[in-house]
């Protein structure tokens, strides 16, 4: 049983280069940090994978002038906790 490192509320960075990790995190998100606002936990690969990969989280971003934010999906691989402070 995976336990998901992250919760709702929590505030993550994603960071700039996994070797080997998850290819489809958008590259203009790599550095951004934003805040998780759902966790989905593990998901089953596909056919053509072996292994389930890490929790997945939706992770919302504000965009420049606090009107507008993008919301991702991104594997845990992906994301470190950033402090408060």
């Amino acid at each position: 049983m995976t336990v998901e490192r992250f919760g709702v509320g929590n505030r993550v960075r994603v960071l700039a280069d996994v070797p080997g990790g998850n290819p489809r995190t958008p590259h203009y998100l790599r550095g951004r940090t934003g805040t998780v606002v759902r966790t989905h936990g593990v998901v089953d690969n596909p056919p053509d994978h072996s292994d389930p990969y890490p929790p997945l989280y939706t992770v919302v971003f504000p965009l420049p002038g606090g009107h507008d934010e993008v919301l991702a999906e991104i594997h845990e691989e992906w994301l470190e906790p950033v402090s408060e402070g």
